[in-house]
């Protein structure tokens, strides 16, 4: 995603557009958290210190010719596409002004058929759409075939793997674990810590999981574990991307905003507060480093921490937020449980 600096004509256009998502097009009354994430919208992704109010509540007529730029426009599709969901309902009408946006704006974005998925309950086609996505990323030809599925299903059904898997993936294990002989505090080093703090079977055990980029993400974010940071967790991930941004980041909406189960694992209502979510996002996107392509952890295994979020570009957690992630284990192995909304920072 991208942090955008709009010109004030373009910025009162967003604002509308967002507006006429909360309202559906005007017909209805915004809440207040919806109003509260388009503000937060404003300070964290936008840049804009006073958050302005909307001249209108309906899509604003003239806006293909103010928001000249793909950038623009798409990012515009992809905030729309996340107020939809605040309210937790993901009612049709306002799902509808979203594609009535993307439509005029000329935005393809695969993350919207999740979002009209989500407005006709169909939760289950959210899972296959999204994996189906992933195993198409996972396949070396880009388009999954029967083994690819096969091969992507054995991995997460860990209670099919036992100690046949851990011999096949000797040299994976070990390969990880010799993270655990750098120096403390280089990036390898905190990385293995993380599995080990949480007891997480590293890649190619049993029980496992043959990638590391979800642990990865936590570590250079600095967010724990708990059901309000694994929250923010999925705001900075997509941030950091772009093809699967809206995906990675409407998966965490309806899985910890929501309350609805996509995937096996903890799900939750009530977390979400704007100031902590967009904060995150907007730390994501700040990053310079394409982490899904072609990127390797282990080549800046012996980079400090430190150095590598510099190198990175991605700014520090506040106090607050370091607080808030303080570790537990509710999230990894509770059962889940709805708590109140958070009051911001």
């Amino acid at each position: 995603m991208k942090l955008l600096d709009p010109t004030p004509q373009q910025a009162a256009a967003i604002v509308q557009s967002m507006h006429a998502v909360v309202t559906a097009n005007g017909t209805r009354a915004a809440q207040p958290l919806e109003i509260a994430s388009i503000e937060a919208i404003q300070r964290h992704m936008m840049r804009i210190a006073s958050p302005i109010a909307p001249s209108a509540q309906t899509l604003p007529a003239d806006l293909e010719t103010v928001l000249d730029t793909p950038v623009l426009r798409r990012q515009l599709v992809r905030f729309m596409a996340i107020l939809a969901m605040v309210d937790r309902a993901i009612l049709p009408a306002k799902v509808a002004v979203v594609d009535a946006a993307a439509s005029r704006l000329g935005v393809a974005e695969n993350g919207l058929k999740v979002l009209r998925l989500a407005s006709r309950g169909k939760f289950k086609g959210i899972t296959f759409e999204l994996m189906k996505r992933f195993v198409d990323w996972w396949s070396p030809s880009g388009k999954a075939r029967f083994r690819d599925w096969m091969s992507f299903l054995w991995w997460m059904l860990p209670m099919l793997h036992g100690e046949k898997t851990k011999g096949r993936n000797r040299e994976l294990v070990a390969r990880y674990r010799a993270l655990g002989e750098l120096p403390p505090g280089t990036f390898g080093r905190t990385l293995i810590d993380f599995y080990t703090t949480y007891e997480i079977n590293l890649p190619g055990e049993p029980k496992s999981v043959p990638w590391a980029m979800h642990e990865v993400y936590h570590v250079l974010s600095e967010y724990g574990v708990s059901l309000p940071s694994e929250l923010w967790l999925t705001a900075f991930i997509g941030g950091t991307q772009e093809e699967t941004a809206l995906d990675q980041i409407l998966f965490g909406l309806l899985s910890y905003h929501c309350g609805r189960q996509i995937v096996l694992g903890v799900i939750s209502e009530g977390v979400f507060a704007p100031e902590d979510y967009f904060r995150a996002m907007a730390r994501g996107a700040s990053i310079n480093v394409d982490l899904v392509n072609g990127w390797d952890l282990f080549q800046v295994a012996t980079v400090p921490i430190a150095e590598l979020r510099a190198r990175y570009n991605i700014p520090p957690v506040s106090p607050y937020e370091r607080e808030r992630t303080a570790p537990h284990d509710g999230l990894l192995r509770g059962a889940g449980h709805s708590t109140p909304v958070l009051e911001p920072a």
